[in-house]
């Protein structure tokens, strides 16, 4: 029996003539069949395409898009591949676009009830032809054989209808896939607002190089940035701002080790039997429960901070700090600071390490870019500052979770060794921390924070 699955569309090309967007996609159906087709594209959403880097990768389309209401836009996703690795990037895109993904989603779907038809109906010339054999071959097995295409012609019914009912509730999921569950924002003014998307570095399931772009020795891993290259310092520079890892055995605390990483890049990976959690967009509502949650299991995390939520939450900042947590910046408003003039790039960053510091935070040296969108300017103006850019290479998408298990799941799929997990202060993230601490406390890995 077909099994009808949903196509696969591939991003080929991206394509600008005159006033014209265009984009080259590869529809690749469940018989295994491709098809070459243009999508249109508005000029806004082509410029967020063209940020990406994808050459040399194949190039996976959603053809969803999900509003941020903290930002208040809609973006889609790509996913990058090449061999076992694979990469999920953001970009912001336009209700234009949405409108065309809808439209393509629909023509789609009515292909597939179309091809789930047709497989029907070439069923039953098959038993037309069958049931006009000569009387006396059919004689024998005439019992047998009404019985099994009576069952195949129920099963292909109860396809069919099943079929129709899975693309009925898929338009009507569309709707509730526009809405961003704020859980902490929702129960409490003062919370941080929901997750937002970032270009992350997705590990794939190998026990292999942290999944990475630039692969390095087995314990070390060159990552390119997303965007642009971060400018490189020279050697001394490098030498008097090295990042400090600080590392909390799952046992006790009290075994702390420092790992010294470059500061001239981006950190997206720690080396194997290491692991760090991280957690974005507060202080909220949660975050004295996260602290205590670590605490009470004797490893420590790193709070990634929002200036505008510090100043909402000051005590929980200070609550973090003096549980041995470490404390960054993420920004004041998390805001898309590559759009930003140089000087408003550097007042929004230096507006939030004055708030943090304020709130109970030591020197605050670390800095990671909303969305994972940072360049050279952005770069420049951090490394002002003397702070590092800490990213991630493991994303349990735990923002968008309705339970405690779909977080828990990614974690048992993906091998956490050398990862770093971006995290947000969310209710099934709190529900889910004590499982996660404890599994990767099995697998003899090293928690790890950064200063």
């Amino acid at each position: 029996m077909t099994h009808n699955t949903i196509p696969m569309v591939e991003l080929l090309s991206l394509e600008q003539s005159s006033n014209r967007y265009q984009m080259e996609i590869a529809i690749t159906r469940s018989s295994g069949e491709a098809n070459i087709d243009w999508f249109e594209l508005d000029d806004f959403t082509y410029s967020q395409l063209s940020l990406l880097q994808v050459e040399g990768y194949r190039i996976r389309l959603s053809l969803y898009a999900k509003w941020d209401p903290y930002q208040r836009h809609y973006y889609s996703t790509i996913v990058r591949i090449k061999g076992s690795f694979q990469e999920t990037l953001y970009f912001i895109c336009s209700n234009t676009y949405i409108q065309q993904l809808s439209a393509l989603r629909m023509r789609l779907s009515s292909v597939q009830v179309e091809e789930a038809l047709t497989s029907a109906v070439d069923l039953d010339k098959v038993s037309a032809e069958e049931n006009s054999a000569p009387a006396q071959q059919q004689a024998a097995g005439t019992a047998r054989r009404n019985k099994l295409l009576r069952g195949r012609g129920l099963l292909w019914k109860a396809s069919l209808i099943s079929l129709l009912l899975l693309l009925a509730m898929m338009f009507r999921m569309q709707e509730l896939l526009f809405i961003d569950r704020v859980d902490a924002t929702d129960e409490h003014s003062s919370n941080s607002r929901s997750s937002h998307p970032s270009s992350v570095v997705e590990a794939a399931v190998s026990d292999s190089q942290h999944a990475v772009l630039t692969v390095g020795s087995a314990n070390k891993a060159l990552i390119e940035p997303l965007v642009t290259a971060a400018p490189k310092t020279n050697t001394a520079n490098a030498a008097k701002s090295e990042t400090k890892v600080q590392t909390k055995d799952a046992a006790s605390k009290t075994n702390v080790q420092h790992n010294e990483l470059k500061s001239d890049g981006y950190t997206y990976s720690l080396p194997k039997g290491y692991v760090a959690l991280t957690f974005d967009d507060g202080p909220s509502a949660y975050t004295k429960q996260i602290v205590d949650i670590l605490t009470d299991n004797d490893v420590a995390g790193t709070f990634l901070f929002i200036g505008k939520n510090a100043a909402k939450n000051r005590s929980a900042v200070g609550y973090a700090v003096e549980h041995g947590m470490s404390v960054g910046n993420h920004s004041w408003d998390h805001s898309k600071l590559t759009k930003l003039t140089d000087k408003a790039k550097l007042a929004n960053i230096t507006q939030t390490n004055d708030e943090l510091v304020s709130d109970g935070a030591k020197q605050v040296t670390l800095f990671r870019p909303p969305y994972g969108l940072i360049n050279s300017e952005l770069a420049a103006q951090v490394k002002k500052q003397k702070m590092k850019v800490l990213m991630w290479n493991r994303d349990p998408e735990d923002w968008n979770a309705d339970t405690r298990d779909e977080i828990l799941d990614y974690f048992e799929k993906v091998n956490p060794s050398g990862g770093i997990y971006v995290l947000h202060e969310k209710k099934h993230t709190v529900e889910a921390l004590p499982a996660i601490i404890e599994y990767l406390k099995k697998k003899q890995l090293k928690f790890v924070i950064f200063e």
